[in-house]
């Protein structure tokens, strides 16, 4: 019990809320141009661009919220080139997607030698982080005001954007609209429905979470930048995207298993446990759900198989039918 009591605790808690977070924006990011019906594999380096440019425009500007509108503008702008391809000139999403992904790899790579002169990482240099937010009278709630305060905003930014979408996608226009092109194009456009304008729109606010989630990576989960620092996390985004097909509470669900992971493998790095199966944790768990997911759709997979395979076979019957009945006519 001792051993459970030193890994399973209030601080685990608190750093699964602070390790979700950025996948939670990256997430809820996606869920815009997956209810679009577009499948947005490039969530990872718009990660990539947001964190590397909110590092740097605070370092210029000293102040971490034009960071912020920093790297959320860089994301936007990478999110822009991608819908720019995929919708307009209606490229391949998938080799688009991973295109920018290694695309955005380089650039801040290049970049942070270019304008820093150096390799690896930047940090100092005056680089400011987000404010810590200590919520009132949080201490009079015990253990429970332990975890839900001193995060910085963008955690609680993105935890509140669960229900903001969830109503937004049931109860608003646009938020309609996105579900019917995602779903029915044809009837977007029986209803006069522009769907490259939706999933222009579509493509750019997932810009904006996933710029933001890059921003709260290097400014809020650490004051830093340091090459590939988005780790997977846009990977394991598309990975939840798959299964809650962009429902804004299944995407939360999913982003606290992987938050958990993340929050779990970093105590356990100072319990003797090799490093390469700590790091490896997250992407484990990224592999079991995907499995579990995979087979639990096989029976649903089966049936849609046996009844296309039934349509066929009476199609040709049917068919062979007509043929005997004309050659006997």
């Amino acid at each position: 019990m001792e051993v459970l009591g030193r890994f399973f605790n209030v601080f685990l808690i608190a750093a699964t809320l602070r390790t979700t977070a950025p996948i939670l924006l990256v997430g809820l990011g996606g869920s815009f141009t997956t209810k679009a019906g577009i499948f947005n594999i490039g969530l990872e380096g718009q990660m990539l661009v947001g964190a590397f440019f909110a590092v740097v425009g605070t370092i210029f500007s000293g102040s971490p919220w034009i960071g912020v509108l920093c790297g959320v503008s860089a994301a936007t702008a990478l999110a822009l080139a991608f819908a720019l391809l995929v919708v307009t000139f209606e490229a391949n999403e998938i080799v688009v997607g991973l295109a920018l992904n290694i695309l955005a790899s380089g650039v801040t790579i290049s970049l942070l030698k270019g304008i820093f002169g150096t390799r690896g990482s930047i940090f100092g240099h005056g680089l400011v982080g987000l404010p810590i937010v200590h919520l009132p009278y949080a201490r009079e709630f015990g253990w429970f005001g332990q975890v839900v305060s001193g995060f910085t905003p963008l955690v609680y930014v993105a935890f509140l954007l669960v229900p903001v979408l969830n109503t937004f996608y049931r109860r608003t226009r646009l938020g309609l609209h996105l579900r019917v092109v995602g779903e029915k194009p044809e009837a977007a456009e029986a209803l006069g429905i522009s769907i490259v304008k939706i999933r222009y729109i579509a493509s750019l606010l997932c810009g904006v979470l996933a710029g933001l989630a890059g921003a709260h990576l290097s400014l809020g989960y650490t004051t830093m930048f340091t090459e590939n620092m988005s780790s997977g996390r846009g990977f394991m985004a598309v990975a939840i995207l798959i299964f809650s097909n962009g429902d804004p509470l299944k995407i939360l669900l999913g982003c606290l298993l992987f938050g958990f992971s993340d929050a779990l493998s970093l105590r356990l790095q100072t319990s003797g446990v090799s490093s390469y199966l700590v790091l490896s944790l997250p992407y484990l768990v990224a592999l079991a759900v995907l499995f579990a997911l995979s087979y639990q759709a096989r029976p649903r997979l089966i049936r849609e198989t046996a009844a296309t395979m039934a349509r066929a076979v009476t199609f040709q019957s049917k068919t062979a039918a007509d043929d005997l009945a004309a050659s006997k006519g």
